[in-house]
């Protein structure tokens, strides 16, 4: 009896040990999210992937109760990106601003915005080490996924201010070893008080009138039968100008985090084609009635399989 009560009694200590240690993650990844949000900052950025490498300077800052923030590319085929509160807007250099909304940038990291309520159901968030990034005293928050289909994230965020200096995205193998496929990395970081003369200019210049904003579902000639596990369909999900005179069919699903895009064209009778940038992974499943393109963070075997649940009606 004696050893039953002493073997609950450990079990116990370790659950509250564990949920602390969890408690303590999240409390992290909250003042990580709220650095992002409410500092006014200019920061540089690279996000490596293999042997490519992508350079952004990321700039924001708060004015009263006006929050800007401006995504640069740093490379020729880039696209500026400037967010005004929950506009965004897509300068594009020989067409219009493609206008959207949504309360941040979807090409910075999703993990920085998204409600930890909702991450909590996806991961567990625990601390790591301490160590220096870039010069700085830097914590390690790591966030394991519950599924074996979903990547891991190890963040490491600056002691000091709470600001986010790297972020891995990795994938476990078969053998259960981790690799990274793709880091966000911090080069350059300057924190003020006030915001930036760049930002005060972007936050009165006069941009295109949100009704330019253009939300539409195409008429859809397949159906999906298969969602991965957290994903749903997205109801209103943007419009893809690119494909529109083409596209057949569109979905765009999301678990709150991450998105993922599957499309169905006239089909190019050619092979299955499928590429990896990164975290991304883009496959296509071609048939001689139709070619399905499934872009998005998941592994190929999910891509694979979301590309075979499409069949027309």
């Amino acid at each position: 009896m004696n050893k039953v009560l002493l073997w609950l009694g450990v079990v116990l200590i370790l659950s509250s040990t564990v949920a602390k240690a969890d408690e303590e993650g999240w409390a992290l990844l909250e003042r990580v999210q709220q650095s992002v949000r409410q500092h006014n900052f200019d920061t540089s950025f690279v996000i490596l992937k293999g042997n490519q490498v992508e350079s952004y300077r990321w700039l924001h800052g708060r004015q009263q109760q006006a929050e800007i923030e401006h995504l640069v590319p740093m490379f020729a085929e880039g696209v500026d990106i400037l967010r005004r509160d929950s506009q965004v807007y897509y300068l594009l250099s020989e067409r219009p601003a493609l206008i959207t909304h949504s309360r941040f940038i979807k090409e910075l990291p999703a993990l920085f915005y998204q409600e930890p309520s909702r991450l909590k159901s996806l991961y567990n968030a625990v601390l790591g080490s301490a160590s220096m990034v870039d010069g700085r005293s830097a914590q390690l928050l790591r966030l394991s996924a519950h599924s074996a289909a979903r990547y891991h994230y190890w963040l490491w965020v600056d002691v000091e201010t709470a600001f986010p200096l790297r972020l891995d995205t990795l994938i476990t193998s078969a053998d259960m070893q981790q690799a990274a496929l793709e880091i966000w990395q911090v080069t350059h970081l300057s924190i003020s008080s006030e915001m930036s003369d760049n930002l005060k200019q972007l936050l009165e210049i006069e941009l295109p009138d949100a009704t330019a904003l253009t939300l539409s579902q195409p008429p859809q000639r397949h159906l999906l039968h298969w969602l991965p596990d957290g994903y749903q369909v997205v109801a209103e999900p943007l419009a893809i100008p690119q494909l529109q005179p083409e596209i057949q069919s569109y979905w765009l699903l999301s678990d709150g985090l991450h998105q993922i895009s599957v499309f169905v064209q006239p089909g190019q009778r050619l092979p299955a084609q499928a590429y990896r940038d990164g975290a991304l992974t883009i496959f296509v499943k071609s048939d001689p009635q139709q070619d399905v393109t499934v872009i998005g963070p998941v592994s190929l075997e999910i891509a694979q399989r979301l590309a075979a649940a499409v069949t027309q009606k």
